[in-house]
């Protein structure tokens, strides 16, 4: 099995395909998705996590899957749990 060494936030993954790709901004992804913009800001800048609900909020807005979003998130946060043991 291949291992990505550094799996990207899915914040990160937000922002520079899907606002990007849609010209969106970070207010506007807020509003779309019911949200402060504060949080918005804080899952792209890797502060914060997507949840599952949340998940599901990005799959209406972007015509995206939760899934998708959730397996990035738990693959992340499984990177980050083997860096802190390492």
């Amino acid at each position: 099995m291949i291992e990505n060494p550094l799996p990207l936030h899915p914040g990160k993954v937000l922002a520079e395909i899907y606002m990007a790709e849609m010209g969106f901004n970070q207010t506007d992804v807020a509003k779309l998705c019911g949200c402060s913009p504060r949080k918005i800001n804080e899952i792209v800048n890797g502060k914060r996590g997507i949840s599952p609900s949340f998940a599901i909020t990005l799959e209406g807005v972007l015509g995206t899957s939760a899934e998708m979003w959730v397996r990035m998130q738990a693959e992340y946060a499984l990177w980050e749990a083997r860096q802190e043991v390492a």
